[in-house]
């Protein structure tokens, strides 16, 4: 008995391997990613990366993180379907000091276009369908559906 609690201490306070207090053999540690400082975040309506366009916005931010090493996110608008909303959760986004923010669904895009003036040194990604016209500022490029290919 006080043995199991000695090793489910162990566990919590060195993240030590369950065969190790089981006497068994040493399990090998697990390879850590190393990451650059780029962080690249995708802002999504409640479907997340689950359903279009969410899930190829996703694939494709998760293929070049794995070429470049750029950390990836992502997260899921909850709530009303509406640029208000969208933008608290841009806002989190922005928090996180994101470098590049993809956003795809309509209020999410919209919310992107809205803020991207305050925000220069970000660049934003309006992808899919959901966003018309040209890019609002300099710092937004808006690709169509017909482009994304």
């Amino acid at each position: 008995m006080i043995r199991g609690w000695l090793c489910g201490l162990a566990l919590v306070a060195a993240g030590a391997s369950l065969a190790a207090c089981s006497g068994g053999p040493a399990m090998p540690l697990g390879r850590a990613r190393a990451y650059s400082s780029f962080q690249a975040c995708l802002l999504t309506g409640s479907a997340g990366v689950a359903a279009s366009p969410g899930r190829e916005a996703w694939a494709g931010m998760e293929d070049a993180s794995a070429s470049t090493s750029a950390k990836v996110s992502y997260l899921a608008v909850t709530g009303p379907a509406t640029k208000a909303n969208a933008l608290t959760f841009l806002g989190s986004l922005l928090v996180r000091k994101c470098d590049v923010v993809v956003a795809v669904g309509a209020p999410e895009q919209a919310a992107a276009a809205a803020d991207a003036g305050k925000f220069r040194k970000v660049r934003f990604l309006l992808a899919g369908a959901g966003q018309q016209g040209p890019a609002a500022a300099a710092n937004v490029t808006v690709l169509s559906p017909a482009h994304s290919g």
